[in-house]
């Protein structure tokens, strides 16, 4: 089973759409929505012993003007990745948010 897919967390209003995994290299693409803000982001993950089903990865991304930055880092223990453990942040102009939570697949 691939990564690509929606993660949410509907009562903090976060859903992260991965739109492409590449297992053999570990890189991604997608969208990190975070309240009203939709920011393209990059990710890499690894498999634990090179074959899953636990992966570490990282999230990043941004979007200027207005400026936009978000990171973040997780970790699925799941067959099927049913849910992402992930702490992230987003800077937004004049402040920055932080949140540790759970994105569970739609």
């Amino acid at each position: 089973m691939s990564l690509v897919g929606t993660y949410v967390n509907v009562a903090q209003n976060y859903t992260l759409v991965i739109t492409e995994a590449n297992d053999s290299n570990g890189t991604g693409k997608g969208t990190m929505n975070w309240g009203p803000h939709a920011i393209p982001v990059t990710l890499h993950y690894h498999f634990k012993n090179s074959g899953g089903p636990e992966t570490c990865l990282w999230v990043v991304g941004n979007q200027d003007d207005p400026n936009k930055y978000f990171a973040g880092a997780g970790y699925t223990n799941n067959q099927g990745y049913a849910s992402i453990q992930i702490g992230m942040s987003l800077a937004t102009e004049g402040r920055v948010d932080t949140m540790a939570t759970r994105l569970d697949r739609k």
